[in-house]
C-alpha cells in the first residue's frame, strides 16, 4: 500500500512537470524510510468592523438637530490591539443643483475633521477628514463585540442653505498596525 502511494506521488509529480530528483534510502535495521516535508502557511493581517445600527444617517438640516452618532466595534488579528481609522467623504452636496455644499464636521475620540467643497474624498491634498491611530480594537479571537467606538457627524448649517436634498457617502476604514 505504501509503495503504491509513493509511486502515485512520483507519477503525479512527473505528470505535473516537476522533476523528482530525491530519494529516501531504507534503514538497515528495519527497512523504514521517510521524508521530512516542510509545511508553511500564513494568516494575513486583517481587521473587521461591525455595527448593529443602520448604515444610513439622516441629519436634520432644516432645524439643526445636532450631531448624530455612529457606533461600531473593531477587531484586528494583531497583538498590539491597535489600528488606524480613516474617515472621509465626498462633499455633502445639493442633489437639485450639484453645486451647493453643506460642510460636515466628523469627530472620533479627540480627533475632528471637516468635509467641505475643498477638503473631501475627491481632493488631491486633504482627502481624509480623520486619520488616527487612537481607535480601540479588540484582538480577542472569541468575538467581535468587545469594544465600542463612536463616530459623530454634524452638519454645519448657517440658515441660508438652498432647498434640496443633500447627499454623500462616507467611508470608515480600519487598517491593522
Amino acid at each position: 500500500m505504501k509503495a503504491s502511494l509513493v509511486g502515485l506521488l512520483i507519477a503525479t509529480a512527473f505528470s505535473a512537470g516537476v522533476s523528482a530528483d530525491w530519494s529516501s534510502e531504507p534503514r538497515e535495521s528495519d527497512g523504514q524510510t521517510q521524508f521530512y516535508v516542510d509545511v508553511t502557511g500564513e494568516v494575513p493581517l486583517r481587521c473587521r468592523m461591525y455595527t448593529e445600527q443602520n448604515l444610513s444617517v439622516e441629519l436634520g438640516l432644516e432645524y439643526h438637530d445636532g450631531e448624530k452618532e455612529f457606533k461600531f466595534g473593531a477587531w484586528c488579528n494583531n497583538d498590539s490591539a491597535s489600528g488606524e481609522l480613516v474617515v472621509g467623504a465626498a462633499p455633502f452636496i445639493n442633489q437639485n443643483n450639484n453645486t451647493d455644499v453643506i460642510p460636515l464636521i466628523v469627530k472620533f475620540n479627540e480627533e475632528e475633521g471637516r468635509i467641505d467643497a475643498e477638503n473631501n474624498a475627491g481632493s488631491d491634498t486633504n482627502y481624509h477628514a480623520i486619520a488616527t491611530k487612537s481607535v480601540k480594537i479588540s484582538n480577542d479571537t472569541r468575538g467581535l463585540n468587545q469594544i465600542q467606538n463612536t463616530l459623530t457627524i454634524d452638519a454645519e448649517t448657517n440658515g441660508w442653505e438652498k432647498a434640496g436634498e443633500y447627499k454623500t457617502s462616507m467611508y470608515v476604514s480600519l487598517y491593522p498596525l
